[in-house]
């Protein structure tokens, strides 16, 4: 297997970045999809699998005019919603049931507009299926006090992995609830042991009066509390996930996340964002890719040279491009 490769360098990347913001800025947010364009395509072009890299492909305008569209239609509906508050009650419902409509548009531009050995990205995701697995089960798990939540989001991960494609092959991924709930439990064994030390921690700086102490400690419960649970939560689900997925005669992926670093790694993040005041941000970006870089194994098989790119490189629709603008990632 080969190990990913990033190449992206944070002091590079932040004049890149600080350029971006400045005149985002400076043009009330009509430069934004350019900076948005170059930020991606940088990371993309520093990221490589066997000595091919990653492209993007969007252009600016296209992203600009599905914005342009899409701050329209939110105007219009809050112009409506103040003449009738029926209206911005039925503007929530049919927004509810967009919802679906809006992620797997998304989605496919986001992939559409990712290239790996010239050869796209999709996701053809059905509009029930993602409103079942990623709105209505979930609501649904409520009535089991969340106990059934780690089943749901393991269909749910696996209902979008198997609608993404690469060129005109499909992936195919197969998980276990089981590890879900491991992931579940660690996760809340950590937020459980944390939250009893910040409880500790917080008696004791207000017995003896030192409410600044008290406040600081309290940051960084929360900061502690993120990084314990994210770290455990996630290392489990993406090793477990990516040993799981594969390409058939394609590609098959591992990784090697451990939960130590990965506590360290969110943990550190979060303190440069909060000290740097956001500067650190672009810093954070290149450090996280590399640490996830480093962690992910792809192993490339013969077919590869076989797969075939059927997706147009004009094919990104305006409805897309619209879904593409309330900036849904999954």
């Amino acid at each position: 297997m080969t190990k990913v490769s990033f190449n992206g360098d944070g002091k590079e990347f932040f004049g890149i970045w600080i350029v971006n913001t400045l005149l985002s800025i400076v043009t009330l947010g009509i430069y934004s999809p350019w900076a948005k364009v170059q930020n991606t395509k940088y990371l993309y072009n520093n990221l490589s699998i066997d000595d091919h890299y990653f492209d993007y492909h969007a252009q600016p305008i296209q992203i600009l005019k599905g914005r342009l569209i899409a701050i329209l239609a939110v105007i219009i509906f809050a112009l409506l919603s103040t003449v009738n508050e029926t209206i911005y009650f039925i503007g929530l419902v049919v927004l509810f049931f967009v919802a679906p409509w809006l992620i797997n548009k998304s989605i496919s531009f986001n992939m559409r507009m990712t290239s790996y050995r010239n050869v796209r990205f999709n996701f053809k995701g059905d509009y029930w299926k993602t409103f079942l697995w990623v709105f209505i089960a979930p609501i649904l798990s409520l009535f089991t006090l969340y106990l059934a939540l780690p089943h749901v989001l393991r269909r749910r991960d696996e209902y979008m992995t198997q609608n993404y494609s690469y060129g005109n092959a499909l992936f195919t991924c197969s998980m276990s609830s089981k590890v879900y709930y491991k992931a579940a439990f660690y996760a809340f064994g950590a937020i459980v042991g944390i939250s009893l030390l910040i409880g500790i921690g917080v008696m004791i700086t207000a017995g003896i009066g030192l409410e600044v102490l008290n406040a600081m400690v309290l940051l960084l419960g929360y900061i502690l509390i993120i990084a314990a649970s994210a770290s455990t939560y996630g290392s489990v689900i993406r090793n477990h996930y990516f040993q799981s997925t594969k390409i058939d005669g394609v590609a098959s992926f591992n990784s090697s996340v451990e939960i130590g670093e990965f506590f360290q790694l969110i943990s550190t993040n979060i303190l440069m964002i909060i000290f740097s005041l956001g500067l650190a941000v672009p810093f954070v970006q290149i450090r996280s890719i590399n640490f996830l870089s480093v962690n992910t194994l792809v192993s490339i098989e013969p077919k590869i040279d076989d797969i075939i790119d059927d997706v147009s490189k004009d094919s990104s629709a305006l409805l897309d491009e619209v879904a593409d603008a309330f900036d849904i990632e999954i």
